[in-house]
């Protein structure tokens, strides 16, 4: 979760102001589940996709939808046709996040994903040289990830997905550009029962424009997705695990009660273990709605999801998808 700022500026020393900037606001740090750690691009914790956002992000073992390519690349053998997905996240304080994705299954065999997300944490930040009412400059930040994904079918039950991240950060004078990625698999115990794993950023990094390189600490995740047809109801289950955040367990639900709607609701739990002393236990509710839209063999989905905010305490994060899946 991202850290507050404190009347959205920054009192900086002139001499040290774009290496201390690239600390707060590349990414921002996390809050009360980052547990006292930092993380670059922590922007892109805040997930992707209307579906998988709204249960908790608990989406490793999830197929067929295209923000697989965020959560698990190996997903995306599942899907048919072609999809796209674009999302706005309404945040606190002027801050911008946006997501954009397309998909599409070549021969049945090869999944091909492009995925972009946009973040900014205002135009408005300010640079001191000392305690001042006066800003000594003005400056803004545009950061950016770029992942283009593939997806192959190894077997009737297994397959296979990576993803490879371009990182591109902007503040002011100060850059970084960095590269990384992303690896799962998934596992099919049944059409209905799919079992994931993932190791997120295993080597990805950041170089800065003062020389400095900061490494991604690496994300394990796995879990399970089932599905029950007969009460038109999906259960998602997550464990992940990272040597800054320790383990956070996500839990996420879905129930169609009729053919054009789809209701949804999850949770994720922080400073489970690890992490800075002091940190206490987060529980963190999600919940979404989902509107279907049937254009012939196609449709079009429009997802509104409800997240805990990530900078004002007990606020709330609006965040409005679109999706269009097309045969």
């Amino acid at each position: 979760m991202f850290e507050t700022i404190h009347n959205s500026k920054f009192m900086i020393q002139n001499s040290i102001w774009p290496i201390v900037v690239a600390v707060l606001l590349i990414g921002q740090t996390a809050q009360a589940d980052q547990q006292g750690g930092q993380r670059q691009a922590v922007y892109l914790e805040m997930g992707a996709g209307g579906a998988a956002n709204a249960m908790g992000g608990a989406a490793v073992g999830m197929r067929g939808d295209v923000s697989c390519g965020y959560w698990n690349p190996a997903g995306l053998i599942g899907i048919r046709g072609f999809q796209i997905e674009t999302q706005r996240s309404f945040l606190s304080m002027g801050q911008e996040l946006d997501y954009l994705s397309l998909a599409g299954t070549f021969k049945d065999e090869y999944s091909l994903g492009l995925s972009g997300i946009l973040y900014s944490a205002g135009g408005d930040l300010e640079a001191r040289q000392g305690p001042s009412l006066a800003p000594d400059k003005l400056f803004d930040d545009l950061e950016m990830t770029l992942f283009p994904s593939v997806a192959a079918r190894l077997s009737p039950r297994w397959s296979f997905g990576g993803s490879f991240k371009l990182f591109l950060e902007n503040l002011g004078s100060f850059s970084g550009l960095g590269f990384g990625e992303d690896l799962g698999i998934q596992y099919r115990f049944t059409n209905d029962t799919t079992f994931g794993f993932m190791a997120q950023d295993p080597y990805s990094l950041i170089s800065y424009s003062n020389n400095d390189n900061s490494l991604f600490p690496v994300t394990l995740k796995a879990g399970v997705a089932h599905h029950d047809a007969k009460l038109n109801a999906k259960m998602h289950f997550d464990l992940e695990w990272s040597n800054d955040l320790g383990f956070r367990p996500r839990l996420g639900l879905e129930w169609a009660p009729a053919k054009v709607i789809v209701l949804r609701g999850g949770c994720w739990l922080g400073n489970l273990t690890s992490g800075a002393p002091g940190g206490t236990l987060t529980l963190n509710p999600t919940a979404g709605i989902g509107l279907m839209a049937f254009l012939g063999d196609s449709l079009v989905e429009f997802d509104y999801t409800l997240l805990p905010d990530r900078i004002v305490s007990g606020g709330l994060t609006h965040q409005i998808a679109i999706t269009g899946k097309f045969l």
